[in-house]
């Protein structure tokens, strides 16, 4: 039975696994900085017979995976969004527009929902996509995580000095006020984006499909229905490359 090597290459992070059959033989997840550490990991690994990538950031970190992987023969598949796939529709206006992470999260949620939902994931930037009742993209939102938003905040203010702090309903403290009021920001923004979708749809209530490294900060505080989905993006990835190698068309991918 054969491997695929699936790889999400995102702002700050890379990660990884290696799937047969029906399930993962191994994850993993590096800093961008130190993506040479995956020698050290793929050197051991039976040769993938398919490899795909969803890569979003710095063409020098593309250089760098390609350069891992290149003594196995197999070509990479470097994901890129068209028009539908997998029984998704992109609405976007250029769907060659729409990152690579954010479709293959999109695909992945279709195969788990097959139903409206909304598809959140939660990184170093946080996109709020939705999914209609015929599997459409609808559309989606982007705003910084809470990384980017604290940096700015502090870039920005003589709040210089604070350390983490934690969430209160009335924070009494500069450190709590700033984390709480970064939780209410991107809840809030999914809230509203929860309450558009159900009235464009006939449900009065649907699933939140929530990924990425920052999500176990939002999860506690949701009152809305979520499912929990770890590596959201592996996971369409997986899903493309089974529908690609069972295509017969040569440019599925390209």
């Amino acid at each position: 039975m054969s491997y695929i090597l699936a790889i999400d290459s995102g702002n700050s992070n890379i990660k990884w696994g290696l799937y047969r059959g029906d399930h993962w033989l191994k994850q993993g997840n590096v800093f961008y900085k130190e993506v040479s550490k995956l020698e050290g990991e793929f050197i051991n690994f039976p040769a993938p017979s398919f490899i795909i990538i969803s890569h979003v950031a710095r063409s020098e970190t593309k250089n760098q995976i390609s350069k891992l992987i290149s003594f196995w023969p197999s070509k990479p598949q470097w994901l890129s969004s068209n028009k539908s796939r997998c029984n998704v529709i992109n609405g976007y206006i250029n769907p060659s527009h729409l990152g690579s992470d954010r479709w293959a999260a999109l695909i992945a949620a279709w195969r788990i929902e097959r139903q409206p939902c909304l598809v959140i994931n939660a990184g170093t930037a946080v996109t709020i996509d939705v999914l209609s009742e015929s599997g459409k993209f609808l559309g989606g939102i982007i705003l910084p995580g809470f990384n980017l938003m604290t940096k700015s905040l502090l870039s920005s203010t003589q709040l210089t000095n604070i350390e983490l702090g934690s969430y209160e309903d009335f924070p009494v403290s500069t450190e709590n006020a700033v984390q709480s009021g970064l939780i209410h920001g991107i809840l809030g923004a999914v809230d509203r984006m929860y309450n558009l979708l159900l009235s464009c749809t006939n449900q009065t209530s649907v699933n939140c499909i929530i990924s990425g490294g920052s999500a176990s900060l939002l999860i506690p505080f949701f009152k809305l229905p979520i499912k929990v989905i770890d590596n959201l993006v592996l996971e369409g990835l997986i899903i493309v490359a089974k529908d690609t190698l069972t295509s017969s068309d040569p440019s599925f991918l390209l």
